[in-house]
C-alpha cells in the first residue's frame, strides 16, 4: 500500500469513497457528488492544505485532509474529513493513514491535531484509540438558519 499526499487527479476517486462512506451510519449523509467534490476540493486548495491518500494497486482505499492553523499555542491541524472504504475498515488502514499524517504534520511544526466525529461510533472509538480525547474547554454549537 502507497500512502502519499492526495494529488488532484485522485480528488474524484475520494469524493466517490466520501460519498459512499457517509451516506452510511452513523452518518446517513446524502451527499451529491458535485458537492462532495467541491467541499473536497476547497480543503485541496486551502493555504496550508494537508492531507494522506492511501492507495492499493491504484485503487482509493481511504484519505485524511485538513488544514494547517496557526494558534497562539503554535499550529494546530483540523482534520476536515477522513474516510476509509466500507470493506476495508478495521483493517489498519485507517491507523496507517493517521501515522502517516501524524508524522508529516509533527514535521512542520504542527503541535496538535482537533476534529469532529459521531459520538460512541466507530469513529469515535477509532480517533480514542488513535490517543484523541474529548476537549473539556470546546463544545460544538451549531444554528439552522
Amino acid at each position: 500500500m502507497k500512502l502519499q499526499p492526495i494529488e488532484h487527479q485522485h480528488l474524484k476517486e475520494c469524493t466517490d469513497l466520501f460519498v459512499s462512506v457517509f451516506s452510511n451510519p452513523p452518518w446517513n449523509e446524502s451527499w451529491e457528488i458535485e458537492s462532495a467534490f467541491n467541499r473536497l476540493e476547497d480543503f485541496y486548495n486551502m493555504p496550508r492544505s494537508h492531507s494522506v491518500v492511501a492507495i492499493l494497486e491504484e485503487r482509493i482505499l481511504g484519505f485524511a485532509i485538513g488544514y494547517i492553523e496557526r494558534w497562539h499555542q503554535g499550529n494546530s491541524f483540523y482534520l476536515k474529513e477522513m474516510c476509509v472504504e466500507s470493506t476495508n475498515q478495521q483493517s489498519g488502514i485507517g491507523t496507517k493513514i493517521m501515522d502517516v499524517l501524524s508524522q508529516n504534520l509533527v514535521e512542520k511544526g504542527v503541535k496538535k491535531i482537533y476534529l469532529l466525529t459521531a459520538h460512541d461510533s466507530l469513529a469515535s472509538a477509532f480517533y480514542s484509540k488513535c490517543g484523541f480525547c474529548n476537549n473539556s474547554k470546546i463544545i460544538m454549537m451549531s444554528k439552522t438558519l
